[in-house]
């Protein structure tokens, strides 16, 4: 295998165009979603505490945007946005922020309209999202691993090598191409949970050789629980992050998550240590896996004229802000690892240009040629590409349930509001990237923190926002 990897890393690179050229009319697409990996965590982007030589070989063939972001750090939202190119606030029927989304029946998600437009799209791993993979476009699944079915059955793991007890994926099994459970296959997550999705997914394009594809590949790590991937070893312990803290400095909103319980605080840097070593492994696991599904490619032939996205749902606190889960608006947890590679994308490049996962949607409608549905709210990230804008969103914004609000604009500040407790935190992430120096209260950004305030109130304003505004309404 390490002889066939270097094989693979290398006609990657040969293959990845220097230039953005027009893409052809039979490009596959293979989406590829990691679930809860920090920004940082891949080794192209941060500070190496896993080896990711498959995720650094796509990052060096492809385009880089560092300032990629979630919208909201929660997996059924985020994906649910990505699906839809949607913001998913203030939609019709949308319920409170965080609860189910409400698909708009008047404009198709992503796989349907590439479905439409002569795609096969197969969705494969973790499904998370309102409906069924078929009622969302997907004209086929491959191992598909959803919530239910297990039939009373327990979870096959219980507790995590740390001794965790195990309450994500309770539940939760593998459904054949009829829907039919395959409790067979492990109840809830298991150390091969990934290996057999990325393992469908890799048979899916090998059958797929000779017609244009849309393969989307959830991966369940390096979500908890954490478990030992199969075959590894226990590693040195990563270091802690700079902005390590026992205990967050105040209540931020999820106190109570199940995400914080599982390593009540206050937390010991010896117990987040621990965690950090298997969270690492795991994305270890995960840069396997996608150096698995370009090997299929290869395999197939099919390097040349396959767009691979690699991302996100959201990021992860671990131990950051005195945090462990997602369900915040700091960088650990709003920002995702976003690469794009093939027909299309220059190479070698990293772009500062901050975007949404939505923004996703529209991007590839320009870059297969097609035109992108109304209503949208991404934007195309193509101008970027092609060097012709430097930005396509002047701010990016972010919530989380009726807790959290933010702002961040292109040249770098960054407001949270936290409505339930009327608290604002103001940072200048140029000079200060892990936050660790509140702004909010020196006299001296008095007049940047109302500018940003009004600019995230009427943002609210917008999109119809339940919770209280940044700055009160007249």
């Amino acid at each position: 295998m390490p002889g066939r990897r270097a094989q693979l890393l290398a006609a990657f690179l040969a293959a990845a165009p220097v230039a953005p050229a027009a893409a052809p009319a039979a490009t596959n697409v293979l989406l590829i979603l990691a679930d809860d990996l920090r920004p940082d965590a891949p080794g192209f982007a941060g500070v190496r505490d896993a080896r990711t030589p498959h995720l650094d070989a796509l990052a060096r063939g492809g385009a880089v945007f560092p300032r990629a972001t979630c919208s909201y750090p929660i997996c059924h939202v985020s994906r649910s946005e990505l699906l839809s190119g949607q913001l998913a606030l203030g939609r019709p029927g949308q319920g409170a922020p965080g609860g189910p989304v409400a698909f708009d029946p008047a404009s198709p998600l992503l796989p349907a309209r590439l479905a439409d437009a002569g795609w096969h799209t197969v969705h494969a791993g973790k499904w998370h999202v309102a409906g069924t993979p078929a009622q969302r476009g997907f004209r086929e699944t491959a191992g598909m691993f959803s919530g239910g079915g297990a039939a009373g059955k327990p979870a096959a793991v219980e507790r995590t090598p740390t001794g965790r007890e195990v309450t994500g994926y309770r539940g939760w099994t593998f459904k054949d191409a009829a829907g039919r459970p395959q409790p067979e296959l492990g109840v809830g997550l298991t150390p091969e949970t990934d290996r057999i999705i990325t393992a469908r997914a890799a048979e899916a394009i090998g059958r797929l050789r000779d017609r244009p594809f849309f393969l989307q590949v959830n991966l369940t790590a390096p979500h908890d629980p954490l478990l030992a991937p199969p075959g590894s070893s226990r590693r040195p312990e990563p270091g802690l992050p700079a902005n390590f803290r026992t205990a967050p400095a105040f209540e931020t909103g999820n106190a109570g998550g199940r995400d914080e319980r599982i390593l009540p605080a206050p937390r010991t840097p010896e117990a987040v240590r621990a965690e950090r070593e298997l969270y690492f492994r795991l994305v270890e696991e995960v840069d396997h896996n996608v150096g698995e599904l370009l090997a299929a490619l290869a395999a197939a032939g099919l390097l040349e004229r396959t767009l691979v996205l690699f991302s996100s749902d959201n990021g992860l606190a671990l131990g950051s802000h005195g945090l462990m889960g997602k369900q915040n608006q700091y960088e650990h947890s709003f920002n995702v690892p976003l690469v794009l590679a093939g027909p299309g994308v220059p190479a070698g490049r990293r772009f500062a240009a901050q975007c949404y996962l939505r923004d996703l949607y529209p991007t590839l409608c320009d870059l297969l040629g097609l035109g992108t549905p109304a209503g949208l709210d991404g934007r195309s990230l193509l101008p970027v590409l092609r060097g012709e804008r430097t930005e396509i969103h002047e701010a990016v914004f972010g919530y989380f349930t009726d807790t959290q609000r933010m702002i961040r604009t292109a040249d770098g500040w960054k407001l949270i509001w936290y409505p339930a407790i009327q608290r604002t935190e103001l940072f200048h992430l140029n000079g200060d990237p892990e936050e660790l120096h509140d702004l909010a209260g020196e006299p001296a950004h008095a007049a940047r923190l109302a500018d940003l305030r009004t600019r995230l109130g009427a943002w609210q304003l917008q999109h119809r926002d339940p919770a209280p505004p940044a700055v009160p309404r007249p």
